[in-house]
């Protein structure tokens, strides 16, 4: 990294990863929701009705929540990943001192 360029400082770090998890766990939390009305529709409707656009939106509902869910693993992953540079510069950071 040159000399020019300046690394982010630890409180918008800090910030990024604050936001990243809120982020997370409300896709979470959609998602719990998502399984909760995909297990009605599937459960509550009987299986020889299920046909057509009706057939379409239980499905499409369980591959929604499982699309949130790794959406919200990779930005878990992300956050790690911010969390691991946040400390590397923090460590740079202390040996310059």
């Amino acid at each position: 990294m040159s000399r020019d360029a300046t690394p982010p400082q630890a409180a918008e770090i800090a910030d990024v990863l604050n936001q990243n998890a809120e982020a997370a766990e409300q896709i979470k939390a959609t998602a719990s929701e998502l399984n909760v009305v995909h297990a009605v529709l599937s459960t509550q409707i009987p299986p020889d009705s299920l046909e057509g656009d009706l057939q379409a939106a239980v499905e499409r509902t369980d591959e929604l929540e499982q699309q949130l869910n790794e959406t919200a693993e990779a930005l878990e992953k992300s956050n790690d990943l911010l969390r691991e540079i946040d400390a590397k510069q923090s460590a740079a950071a202390k040996t310059q001192k």
